[in-house]
């Protein structure tokens, strides 16, 4: 039994290693050849060892990702309730082809923190239109303020979660009830690596200046009074070019040495969601960005 374990822990982290891998191979190159769209408020160049000890975290990441996958059967056959009368719920939206429980440590970690309305949410599948997924948001947001009897909710989204919520405000009468959004490597302009998944539903409308995404961007900031804030990194690997995660309008914070997965898990992400949460970020806009020291690895 434990031989049979020990197999299927090394090939899966032997499958996590390699893509890890194959996707920073393509990061390097986009930074190579589009060195310009790579640019991005507060970042630097990587250095090399900050590059490998990011890598390895985000190794470590995707593979906790994907062993925690199945706790979602469990997190959303759980009814919602309200914890914390009066106090306004935050709810946790996955990105791409994730689940609740890609954020179950995020929820867990606020709530030890001293929040206590913090709701982690699913939407499938991913194959079918984003247009489609927005409606499931609108409608877990919609239940939650219901349970809670509260006005307003505040959105954190991973990455195809920020797009979708995004959408929602503006088509979806999302608008009058979200305070804060705040985007976790969200491609807000799309991304070249969903170039590499079939054109299938949403995985095409997040390809890197999709039709969706343009016509999104063209719409300008949604409507309502919410503060929207993005968290990105130029070492994300699946926001390729790294400037897609950059928003307009929104206060952006720059984390260094971040994939996609380690903003999900990461503590330096977690006091910049909670700063902007309380509303007293340092970084709420692009030109405080803190700067990233470092020699050029690209």
């Amino acid at each position: 039994m434990w031989e049979l374990l020990v197999s299927l822990a090394a090939v899966l982290f032997a499958i996590t290693g390699l893509q890890t891998f194959a996707f920073y191979v393509i990061w390097f190159y986009e930074r190579r050849v589009a060195p310009a769209l790579a640019d991005v408020p507060g970042g630097e160049p990587v250095s090399l060892w900050g590059g490998l000890l990011g890598m390895v975290r985000e190794w470590l990441s995707i593979t906790f990702l994907v062993v925690t996958y199945p706790l979602r059967l469990l997190h959303d056959a759980s009814p919602v309730k309200n914890r914390k009368p009066g106090e306004e719920p935050i709810i946790l939206v996955h990105g791409y082809g994730g689940d609740s429980a890609n954020l179950l440590l995020m929820q867990w970690r606020l709530k030890r923190r001293g929040w206590r309305n913090v709701y982690a949410v699913s939407y499938t599948p991913p194959i079918i239109d984003a247009r489609k997924l927005a409606e499931q948001v609108v409608k877990h947001v919609e239940e939650v303020l219901r349970v809670t009897q509260a006005e307003r909710a505040h959105l954190v989204c991973h990455s195809m979660g920020g797009p979708l919520t995004r959408y929602a405000m503006h088509h979806l009468g999302l608008a009058g009830k979200i305070g804060k959004v705040i985007t976790l490597g969200s491609p807000h302009a799309g991304s070249r690596i969903a170039s590499l998944f079939p054109r299938i539903g949403a995985a095409g409308q997040m390809r890197y200046q999709s039709d969706f995404l343009k016509e999104l961007e063209a719409l300008g900031t949604p409507p309502g009074d919410a503060r929207f804030y993005s968290i990105y990194s130029n070492f994300d690997n699946f926001i390729l070019p790294a400037s897609s995660a950059v928003l307009e309008g929104a206060g952006n914070i720059h984390v260094p040495l971040h994939g996609h997965c380690a903003l999900l898990y990461s503590s330096r992400v977690l006091r910049e969601v909670e700063a902007c949460l309380r509303g007293d970020s340092k970084q709420s806009e692009p030109q405080e960005e803190a700067v990233q020291d470092g020699s050029d690895l690209a």
